[in-house]
């Protein structure tokens, strides 16, 4: 089903329909659900099965290593296994896919995805990824085959090979993350190659929040030459959402995922695409607000306003007020000398104090009182800026982790 032509209505009455068929199965052979779940014939007993939340599944695999209980056929049925990128300091998560649910990742992103980006048969998708067991990009370039694209892998390379094969090999559309695309950036920068003048149109960024940044965004694609379109996804759960070219935030695939919205704006999702290991009403620790106004690009998928605002566990208070790194990213990559920054967090006296960490490009006289002033108006918290040494602060390929607590 396209997001173009079937309405809202006939969207719902198929993600029950789904739901029904498949659930029985699932009580039948799967032990995690077998006390959990029960059989579903109307919205009403949708609602009354249990949340789910990432620390149970944890639990359970830690008690019946290596992959848990949440299996609904014997081991010998999946054909693959990909692991969480454990950035948020729990042990990663190992989730194993059948052929079929393998099947449905790449049909997310080859009809859904790739297509909102205007990546087609005709073009060279380029992954730069590392292609190590973290699930990151393996979908995109499982889903550049199935659309008929070429699909090149950009694991084993340095920075500089990568931003050298991008122009040499006539990359088209490039999978990253928004930091990475920066990082990326930089290294041309650094080599004089012209990255902004590449066959490059589309960069689709994931595991972060900044590619529905307008700061973010736009920077990237200043430097890209390029438009940036949004991607949201998770290991355990699957490709939940996609940015369009109407910008403004992320598109939720309706027709694979039954999504709900907490009280409090926590992302709540069941995949109905991958039934060897099921997620049903889990909630995925995303805050996000939910529009189901028009879109200009014609999907008639519900859009999350912003993309995912913010993770639970990655808010942080200021004096009583709760933040979200992705807004002290809005600001920052407004000057676009910041090449990296850091959050960092500390208790003083029992109060609260937040310092923002950053490294230039270029010499930047008075930025770091022009960066505190600025966060102070947007925010309504005092935030200290501090310029730091070139190289001081983590990078990397995969998600950065933008908020650090330290002691005292």
């Amino acid at each position: 089903m396209r997001a173009s032509s079937v309405s809202p209505d006939a969207i719902r009455a198929d993600q029950l329909r789904r739901l029904r068929e498949r659930l029985p199965e699932v009580l039948a052979r799967n032990p995690f659900y077998r006390d959990r779940l029960h059989l579903v014939e109307s919205w009403e007993d949708f609602q009354r099965l249990p949340l789910l939340s990432k620390a149970e599944i944890v639990a359970d695999q830690e008690a019946e290593p290596p992959f848990g209980s949440n299996l609904t056929y014997p081991i010998d049925h999946y054909v693959r296994l990909h692991q969480t990128s454990g950035s948020s300091g729990t042990r990663p998560l190992r989730w194993l896919d059948t052929a079929e649910s393998w099947e449905w990742w790449e049909r997310v992103w080859a009809e859904h995805v790739f297509p909102a980006a205007g990546v087609g048969p005709r073009d060279r998708v380029f992954c730069a990824f590392s292609f190590g067991p973290f699930i990151g990009f393996w979908s995109a370039f499982c889903g550049a085959e199935r659309l008929g694209a070429m699909a090149i892998s950009g694991g084993a390379m340095t920075s500089e090979q990568r931003a050298r094969a991008i122009l040499e090999l006539g990359a088209t559309a490039i999978c990253c993350t928004p930091t990475y695309a920066l990082r990326l950036a930089e290294v041309a920068g650094e080599l004089g190659l012209p990255l902004a003048d590449s066959a490059v149109r589309a960069v689709i960024c994931a595991g972060e929040p900044g590619g529905s940044i307008s700061a973010t965004r736009e920077l990237i694609e200043r430097s890209f030459g390029a438009r940036v379109y949004d991607h949201s996804g998770m290991t355990e759960l699957g490709p939940t959402g996609f940015g369009c070219a109407a910008g403004g935030g992320l598109h939720l695939v309706q027709t694979e995922f039954i999504f709900e919205v907490s009280p409090d704006g926590e992302l709540i999702a069941t995949n109905l695409g991958r039934w060897g290991s099921p997620l049903i009403r889990y909630r995925t620790g995303d805050r996000v607000r939910l529009s189901e106004a028009p879109c200009a690009c014609g999907s008639q998928f519900a859009k999350l306003e912003g993309g995912i605002l913010g993770r639970v566990d990655d808010m942080f208070t200021v004096r009583g007020v709760n933040l979200y790194p992705s807004q002290v990213e809005e600001i920052v990559r407004r000057h676009p000398e910041v090449d990296e920054f850091l959050i960092e967090q500390r208790t003083v006296r029992r109060m609260d104090e937040v310092t923002l960490l950053f490294e230039v490009t270029a010499p930047s006289p008075g930025l770091s009182e022009r960066l505190s002033a600025e966060l102070r108006q947007a925010l309504s918290a005092r935030v200290d800026s501090r310029e730091v040494p070139a190289g001081t602060l983590p990078r990397s390929e995969l998600k950065s982790k933008r908020l650090r607590r330290v002691e005292g």
